[in-house]
């Protein structure tokens, strides 16, 4: 089999993953997860506070629906300041919540990336010298760099929690 051969494999590959024509199996799930499991404590973290934005993100129209009555039923000043503070410690509940969480997703990214990246150059070290002089440089970079794109999508592909903007290199 030729080199180009090889790399026409390879495009193909690549770009029929990238349309999901090919579902993901079981053992595909279980290796990605794999991956995951060092990471887990903060996949929890980032979870639990993806619920806990939700919630805020629920509170800060019922709390505005609460000042709108509280002004068409004449009520004092004072609730409606309470209500409108309540409001804005939401508003900003809500927006460090969202810092620490998204800071969360790239760290978790980043970490199970370098993870992959550090075992594909830990299994490329075990290779013989025979592989090495028979492939090319370039085609084994290449190679090497569109597999781990390929295990980022599958990755990715199969956690629903995160979208493709998760990935900052996508």
């Amino acid at each position: 089999m030729s080199m180009e051969q090889v790399a026409r494999g390879s495009l193909y590959n690549l770009v029929r993953a990238k349309s999901g024509s090919k579902p993901f199996s079981k053992e595909t799930l279980k290796r990605v997860l794999a991956f995951a499991r060092p990471h887990r404590g903060k996949l929890l973290a980032f979870v639990a506070m993806s619920v806990a934005m939700a919630f805020l993100a629920v509170a800060t129209p019922v709390l505005a629906g609460q000042v709108v009555d509280a002004i068409v039923a004449r009520a004092s000043e004072g609730e409606v300041i309470r209500l409108a503070l309540l409001i804005a410690v939401v508003a900003v509940a809500e927006a460090g919540l969202g810092l620490v969480n998204r800071w969360l997703s790239s760290t978790i990214g980043e970490g199970v990336i370098l993870d992959l990246r550090t075992r594909v150059f830990d299994h490329v070290q075990k290779m013989p010298i025979a592989f090495f002089t028979r492939t090319r440089t370039g085609a084994l970079v290449s190679r090497l760099n569109n597999d781990v794109i390929g295990a980022q999508s599958a990755f990715a592909g199969t956690c629903p929690v995160w979208s493709a903007t998760w990935w900052p290199w996508s």
